[in-house]
């Protein structure tokens, strides 16, 4: 408790109450870093964290994200913490446009929490949850009070917030862990949901209703077949797709399965029926995990004007170091991906206009039999597209990162013979979070050929299996000289042909 306050020890409204001179200092030691990325979203300073309000509204797209950005400030030590705003003509490029909602009322004191935002009209709605706490002035009796709040941005970038929170402190039967909602539309009228935890520490989620976007009421619980997943439900996101409804989530708490859910947190999705309403009632299939490498969190989903279900997510888990603490910024986004299903599968596919990144490419056409093939990149910000025929081999590596010896590297094994595909970040680079682990497997039913496409930057990996059935996402942070790619073939010949492309922002 003594730790957090001193976290708000210097808790200020503004960043305009900040001396100027720390904020540039916090940013040149963040330009410092090595590890900043060419075409990931980064904050300039601070923390970067959960994607909130991913929208199209006034002819652009619109993202916020969580951000304190004197998270590592000293001497003194500043906390102000609230929502950063981007837009962008095309997802890729962004405009940055400074705070758009900081920690300045009474009802998010202590932190302008996760939320979503909804276009209409003239006005992008918005609804987030607003952090407080009590009795601060004592060491141990610190009391959490959430706020549901709503808002609206008008077309000038200006965010009005209502007087009143529509849900003050929580409800009967559920914990202060209570937040994150996500608002859609149906049928002219307003629903959220948010991530909440019943009074016996079991994670859930609420569905509220609203006509108006002012008058909200209490449907419930979002009624799966799941009574007792995890703790706490983080930024849940549901959507209708194709005529199957989705929820995108975070389950806090989950232990780990054989080869599942070994990151700190993990992100899941249900998939099933559409909700039925109001009664709440979602007849979902299995838990999934969305993505299987070591730092995907919090999810948030938008319908984009041209009719396609976006995704993105935090490139980050929370409670967890990273080496770019040391240059005092923390956290990035993923690449944006379309959703869609397959076979009753969720994939999430790269976008489109990712490929007007494109430059330089080269041809990848190689045979190889019980043999490396060895290729120096001239930088480390690459896609690579690649179709893999090994109808008479065992497995298949790919050594990313690599230096000139092959023996720092980010790996990834497709092992026909095990069925099963292996990540493995143990010589990459910096250490990140070794108590989970340094490896990633997945049970993958190997045919004879396979598709892989790859998005590095400087310091992140991104791996789409045939056309983004599944998807792994890491950070690594590797040294400058490891810009060797390394492709191997095990147990017979592999026939590689494809694509390197050069990203360029």
């Amino acid at each position: 408790m003594t730790n957090r306050i001193k976290e708000f020890k210097n808790m200020v409204d503004h960043l305009t109450d900040v001396p100027k001179k720390v904020i540039n200092n916090e940013q040149i030691i963040t330009n410092s870093s090595p590890y900043r990325q060419k075409y990931h979203v980064e904050s300039e300073s601070g923390t970067l964290g959960d994607p909130n309000g991913f929208s199209y509204f006034n002819g652009k797209y619109q993202l916020f994200y969580q951000w304190s950005p004197l998270a590592y400030s000293q001497k003194p030590h500043y906390t102000q913490h609230g929502w950063k705003h981007l837009v962008s003509d095309d997802l890729i490029h962004w405009q940055d446009l400074g705070a758009a909602i900081e920690s300045d009322t009474r009802y998010d004191r202590y932190g302008t929490y996760s939320g979503s935002a909804i276009s209409e009209d003239d006005k992008l709605l918005m609804f987030y949850t607003g952090n407080t706490w009590i009795n601060t002035d004592t060491q141990n009796n610190w009391v959490r009070i959430p706020y549901q709040i709503t808002a609206y941005m008008d077309k000038n970038n200006i965010v009005h917030r209502n007087n009143d929170p529509i849900i003050e402190g929580t409800v009967s039967g559920y914990t202060a862990h209570f937040r994150d909602p996500k608002v859609w539309k149906k049928d002219g009228e307003y629903y959220a949901i948010l991530g909440v935890q019943r009074t016996n520490l079991t994670g859930t989620a609420l569905i509220i209703h609203s006509k108006d976007f002012k008058d909200w009421n209490l449907l419930g619980e979002l009624n799966t077949k799941y009574d007792s997943l995890g703790y706490m439900w983080e930024c849940p996101d549901y959507f209708e797709l194709d005529n199957n409804g989705v929820l995108v989530f975070c389950p806090q708490g989950l232990k780990s399965e054989g080869n599942k859910y070994q990151n700190i947190y993990q992100t899941c999705y249900l998939m099933g029926d559409k909700v039925s309403l109001p009664d709440t009632e979602f007849n979902a299939e299995n838990l999934k995990e969305l993505d299987h490498g070591f730092d995907l969190y919090a999810s948030q989903t938008m319908f984009s004007p041209d009719g396609r279900r976006i995704l993105i997510s935090w490139m980050g888990l929370p409670e967890t170091s990273y080496p770019t603490d040391k240059f005092h910024y923390s956290g990035c986004m993923t690449i944006p991906k379309e959703l869609k299903i397959i076979n009753n599968k969720l994939y999430q596919v790269p976008i489109r206009e990712l490929d007007t990144c494109r430059v330089n490419e080269q041809i990848i056409k190689q045979t190889l039999t019980d043999n490396v093939y060895q290729k120096k990149l001239s930088q480390t910000a690459n896609e690579y597209d690649f179709s893999i025929d090994f109808k008479t081999s065992n497995a298949f590596i790919i050594d990313l990162f690599a230096d000139e010896d092959d023996q720092r590297r980010f790996r990834i094994i497709l092992n026909k013979k095990k069925n099963e595909i292996v990540i493995d970040r143990s010589t990459t680079g910096k250490d990140i979070s070794v108590a989970y682990g340094t490896t990633r497997t997945l049970d993958y039913s190997i045919d004879n050929e396979i598709n892989i496409r790859i998005y590095t930057d400087t310091s992140s990996v991104e791996l789409f299996v045939n056309g983004g059935e599944e998807v792994f996402t890491s950070r690594v942070f590797p040294k400058k000289s490891q810009s060797y790619l390394f492709l191997n073939s095990v147990g017979g010949t592999t026939a590689v042909t494809g694509n390197i492309y050069e990203m360029s922002k």
